[in-house]
């Protein structure tokens, strides 16, 4: 039941009725659904967190994570402030826990993907009907974005409500639901294979319809993982390396629009890593970037903001939670050999899915949303149930202390690495 009223939660804010549905308009419906979630969940998440708190390290980074933001702000004597931001990313937070807490089986999982998979069609169904109608569900038009002032060549870009009123978040979100409808081919009830088949090629048209350039990079990591899957050794790892020097070193100077009113993203990551090296163990403060930055724009990279605004403090446990996230999700899909057929597609699905969203927000600053934490707790999740219930759990969760070792060497080398190829991008642009 608890599972249930999440995934209720879950679609509630992705769609948000409550701002575009009459009948709904003004409840607080997401405050509603917190309370009853916790309600009726809370014997199962007080029996639960005392045994995934030991297993799953990623609970105990997203807590340093929290506590890091809100000591960004602490720094500079900005009590408020700090009291704040541990409130509402706090809410964050929690919900990551929740979809953790409160999944434990296969099918709890499918419900929250296909909570998932419903919202992602009606938002494709949406952004189609603004692109053709010039307006979507609830009257919302797509947004006008000139591109290009002299030529008065304009464009218009797909958004909906909420965590989706920017083009790019909707095309990224959209993204992940086609490696997620894919894996339902592979199950035996004839309905969800029908609905995918259908799926698909709207939400790739919904794609379309945003006009997103990160969601054709999202979309280019989607694919990227599946060729990654396939890989093994030290070929893998090349293929990474040379996709992300591509991704930082080429695309900057591809992705101007007028909403960096011509700066090149190269440029606002620099003034990132410079901002790291002013504040490097407390960072600038949590939503300092736009104050300080040329132009009072946001650094348009999730991994650089966070490293300019939490500085050190932050970025490890941020890092950390995606970091063991993939490594525990890639040593499950090892074991392919050891697990059904269909949980290893599920747990590609979520790979291909997640890996995608985190190659849209190396364009984008959304180390805060809420939508990047439910990816990660779904992967997570998944990971998890799957991994127990054939029997592998210590083999993907017992080596907790040794990943965590890894991943803080690895957040270090990566802050060099960034270091590096923006160096190159702005010799490049």
């Amino acid at each position: 039941m608890a599972v249930f009223f999440l995934a209720a939660y879950l679609v509630s804010i992705l769609i948000r009725p409550m701002d575009w549905w009459e009948p709904l308009l003004g409840y607080e419906l997401v405050t509603v659904g917190a309370v009853l979630i916790l309600l009726i969940g809370f014997p199962q998440l007080l029996a639960r967190f005392p045994v995934l708190w030991k297993r799953v390290p990623q609970l105990k980074a997203a807590i340093g994570f929290l506590l890091a933001i809100s000591v960004s702000l602490l720094a500079r004597a900005w009590f408020g402030g700090a009291l704040d931001v541990f409130v509402t990313f706090g809410k964050v937070i929690i919900f990551y826990f929740l979809i953790i807490l409160l999944v434990k089986t296969v099918d709890d999982l499918n419900l929250l993907i296909w909570a998932f998979l419903m919202c992602a069609l009606w938002l494709a169904v949406h952004a189609i009907m603004q692109h053709h109608l010039g307006y979507g569900f609830g009257g919302q038009e797509p947004l006008f974005r000139k591109i290009d002032p002299t030529k008065g060549t304009n464009v218009y870009q797909a958004m909906a409500y909420g965590t989706f009123n920017d083009p790019n978040d909707l095309s990224a979100a959209l993204v992940v639901a086609i490696p997620l409808f894919i894996t339902q081919f592979y199950r035996k009830n004839f309905l969800l294979k029908a609905v995918s088949f259908i799926g698909i090629p709207l939400v790739a048209y919904g794609i379309y319809c945003t006009n997103s350039r990160g969601g054709v990079v999202a979309f280019g990591g989607m694919l990227l993982t599946f060729i990654m899957a396939r890989l093994k050794g030290v070929s893998r790892y090349l293929v990474i390396v040379l996709a992300v020097v591509g991704v930082t070193v080429v695309a900057p100077s591809r992705f101007v629009s007028s909403s960096t009113e011509g700066h090149d993203r190269a440029i606002l990551w620099g003034q990132g890593l410079d901002m790291f090296k002013s504040n490097p163990i407390f960072g600038g403060g949590y939503g300092n970037f736009a104050n300080t930055s040329e132009g009072h724009h946001v650094a348009h990279n999730s991994y650089i903001h966070t490293l300019a605004e939490t500085g050190l403090l932050g970025y490890i446990p941020f890092f950390l939670i995606i970091y063991l996230t993939i490594v525990q999700l890639r040593r499950l899909l090892a074991l392919k050999n050891l697990i059904p057929k269909s949980d290893f597609v599920l747990l590609t699905g979520l790979y291909a899915g997640l890996t995608g969203y985190l190659t849209g927000v190396y364009f984008i600053s959304r180390q805060y949303q809420h939508i990047l934490y439910v990816f990660l707790g779904l992967a997570v999740s998944g990971v998890y149930v799957i991994s127990e219930r054939n029997g592998l759990r210590d083999q993907i969760f017992g080596a907790a202390r040794k990943d965590l070792q890894s991943g803080l060497v690895s957040s270090l080398g990566s802050i060099v690495a960034i270091w590096i190829v923006i160096r190159l991008a702005n010799l490049v642009s």
